[in-house]
């Protein structure tokens, strides 16, 4: 069954129709609980899933939806206890030859916002008795229907985010960081190609900016689950009051501002998959008390929940810290650490692999030169060497940003020395290793007027240069013809 839904840019589905054959799966169920008829809609008035006599007008218009759209505008549930009698019917079209007798409905939410509605509707007169005598219990039912729906379009839209950042890092950084020129890097790839195969924890460490997600996604990609989208999550970047509600999840009423759902947790989105848990130095250790029975028992329960729920996972996680010292500081769990611990990688920093660093900027420049519209095409050996003698603290993301910022400012088509920035040149003079002074401090020069007069093009904006540099104007124009800056 297709459904589409005519817009002002173009023609586009609306959220319960991407989860059709869920929803008419609910609603079967659901009339052989009840022994009614089911149906829902959407916003747009669309039947998207229907039994009885309604299964056969699933992907139609509803021509008579007063009821519905009411529905929808007060985000409340609903009754019509007689269709003769009932106000929101007496404008209807169809109402002398309507079926219906009576319906219950309740709206369904997504994001706090009505995306449509799930009714009971009784044809005949002993289901509308039925109906009348059992409203209550019907509508807390068609209340946990909803709610079920809810969730359900949270997990796809949820899925459908990480599906496009998942995207946009395979168009764009898959395989840069792990250009393998190095023996260290190569002897890394084949652990990968080994572990990749197989469910055991991986446990990866290095310096900030190794690449240490990146690895995890070239290993989930390499394994038999990667039709399924990898669950990453930075226990660093999540504050230590929700880190267990966005790992586990909860129900509703579970704490004060749940939402009123509930959630699922990013294990449960993970079943199936690979979850990447990054910075787990950062976990607080009463959540790594919970998340070593999860890996024990593969099972997790969500707080204020009543049962586990089981769950089928490959776990990775990442850190920068010393977990050893913090295990014997108390800071992290022993067990857990002896349970994630199976396969160690330790990624080098940049530089103790600076055989990668000129792949590494060439395949940069040729991003930026995409991305930026830039033609860039070469690095001068001066600046090349000095690139090659920086320490990279930040390792590769580094790097990659020091291509961006050159992108950005060189103006013709090689890198020179003078574009790099003064901490790259500078560090420990290795910028200048080997040269004569008068060398030195011409580049210096031609690096200071490079930038003073990048705003500078009247003559009396250069004049005022000179002044400021207490210079004649004929010297200025003469360094700047000497370097190629007029």
């Amino acid at each position: 069954m297709f459904f589409m839904k005519a817009g002002k840019e173009g023609i586009e589905m609306t959220s319960l129709m991407k989860i059709q054959s869920f929803i008419q799966a609910c609603v079967q169920a659901i009339a052989a609980i009840l022994e009614m008829d089911v149906t829902i809609v959407d916003s747009e008035l669309i039947r998207i899933a229907g039994t009885g006599d309604y299964e056969l007008e699933v992907g139609q218009k509803v021509n008579h939806g007063v009821f519905f759209e009411e529905i929808m505008k007060t985000g409340k549930s609903g009754i019509i206890e007689n269709v003769f009698d009932a106000f929101t019917c007496i404008s209807c079209e169809k109402r002398d030859t309507c079926k219906e007798l009576a319906n219950l409905a309740y709206p369904i939410f997504q994001n706090n916002h009505v995306v449509g509605v799930i009714a009971v509707i009784a044809f005949r007169e002993k289901e509308r008795e039925a109906l009348l005598r059992k409203r209550a219990r019907m509508e807390e039912f068609l209340k946990y229907m909803s709610v079920l729906i809810g969730s359900k379009l949270y997990t796809a839209e949820a899925n459908n985010l990480l599906e496009e950042q998942i995207k946009v890092i395979k168009t764009t950084e898959m395989g840069s960081s792990f250009i393998q020129g190095s023996e260290k890097m190569q002897e890394i790839m084949k652990i990968v190609q080994k572990v990749s195969q197989t469910d055991s924890t991986v446990f990866i460490r290095g310096e900030s900016g190794t690449g240490k997600e990146i690895l995890a996604k070239t290993i989930h990609d390499l394994s038999s689950r990667r039709d399924k989208l990898m669950i990453s999550i930075n226990c660093a970047a999540i504050p230590e009051n929700l880190v267990e509600s966005e790992l586990f999840g909860y129900e509703e009423g579970a704490f004060t501002g749940a939402k009123k759902q509930g959630s699922m947790g990013k294990f449960e989105l993970a079943d199936k998959s690979t979850i990447f848990l990054d910075e787990i130095g950062d976990m607080p250790l009463h959540v790594q008390t919970k998340l070593l029975r999860v890996l024990q028992e593969n099972k997790v329960e969500r707080i204020g929940g009543k049962a586990p729920i089981p769950i089928d996972i490959r776990v990775i996680c990442a850190t920068n810290k010393n977990i050893e010292q913090m295990v014997e500081e108390g800071t992290f769990r022993e067990d857990l650490y002896y349970r994630l611990n199976i396969i160690p990688i330790e990624l080098p920093p940049l530089r103790k692999r600076k055989e990668d660093i000129p792949a590494l900027i060439q395949y940069y420049i040729e991003y930026y030169n995409q991305k930026l519209n830039k033609e860039i095409t070469a690095v001068s050996k001066q600046a090349h060497e000095a690139l090659l003698r920086y320490q990279w603290p930040g390792n590769i993301r580094e790097l990659k940003n020091i291509i961006e910022y050159l992108a950005n400012i060189v103006d013709g088509g090689v890198i020179n020395l003078s574009d790099l920035p003064d901490h790259i040149v500078f560090q420990a003079n290795e910028g200048y290793r080997d040269w004569a002074l008068e060398d030195i401090l011409q580049e210096y020069e031609k690096r200071i007027l490079t930038n003073l007069i990048k705003t500078k093009t009247t003559a009396a904006e250069k004049k005022e240069l000179a002044d400021s540099l207490k210079i004649s104007r004929a010297t200025l124009y003469r360094k700047l013809g000497k370097y190629g800056l007029l």
